[in-house]
């Protein structure tokens, strides 16, 4: 059994420190910095990714908080959709930032003329290891908490102001199972993705991080049932999955770029 008292809402003198926030930004820059340094191997210049990643940053903010409040007592944020822009309340969704991320960078292909699969091979590395960072701080806070477990690695939170209850239960730790497997993700990807049809990677990682969210969500416990025993998360992995198999196995049927020659 592990024991975390860590306190999400700490002040440094008068000032909040958002250790959720903090953890976010840490992750968009890494997995920026990543991209950038593999761009001119893809065909891509720096100047081009650091304009894509800032189209990047606003989709993924507004998905997140789209998909968020639209499961999230989404007749509440009607009555009040000032709240919707409250951020500093918290409240964002991987699966949304996700969506809104890929429609970003999707409209600056297009507006500048550039392949968007080759755009998503590139990134698609990066993704998982932002993740798996952004994961850190959700599991010291307590969000996104686990379902209780007799596992000797069970969490057990204990600072009064964590997201997680504080009832004394051991807890599954989903979010470091979902930061490892985002890391065996990426690790899997940029081993192949140089080997694989333009599109390919892109399509794989959709592919390997709804199985592993699938999967995850059976041991999540701050999300309900909605269908036939599933959490909304597992039917988006579902729906997603719908997507990216066919997808991937059409890619899969053509030859590798001739870039990676």
């Amino acid at each position: 059994m592990i024991r975390i008292n860590w306190d999400p809402t700490p002040y440094l003198g008068p000032i909040p420190i958002n250790w959720y926030g903090l953890n976010f930004l840490v992750a968009f820059v890494v997995s920026g910095l990543l991209v950038r340094k593999w761009a001119p191997r893809w065909g891509f210049s720096k100047t081009q990714i650091e304009s894509l990643l800032a189209w990047i940053l606003v989709g993924t903010i507004i998905g997140a908080r789209i998909y968020f409040v639209v499961q999230n007592d989404f007749v509440d944020y009607l009555s009040h959709p000032w709240k919707i822009a409250a951020l500093w309340e918290g409240g964002l969704a991987f699966f949304g930032g996700l969506a809104g991320g890929i429609l970003a960078a999707y409209l600056y292909a297009r507006r500048h003329g550039l392949s968007f699969l080759r755009l998503g091979d590139l990134f698609a590395p990066a993704i998982p290891i932002g993740g798996a960072i952004g994961r850190i701080s959700c599991g010291l806070d307590g969000m996104d908490y686990g379902t209780p477990t007799s596992l000797p690695w069970g969490i057990v939170y204990e600072n009064q102001n964590s997201f997680a209850p504080i009832d004394g239960v051991s807890r599954h730790p989903d979010q470091f199972y979902e930061l490892l497997g985002d890391m065996i993700i990426a690790a899997v990807l940029i081993k192949i993705r140089r080997k694989l049809p333009e599109g390919a990677a892109f399509f794989l990682y959709l592919g390997l991080f709804s199985v592993l969210r699938f999967f995850l969500f059976f041991v999540r416990g701050n999300v309900p049932e909605v269908l036939f025993g599933l959490k909304n998360g597992q039917w988006t992995a579902l729906a997603i999955l719908a997507f990216a198999v066919p997808a991937l196995v059409t890619r899969g049927s053509r030859r590798p770029s001739s870039l990676f020659r």
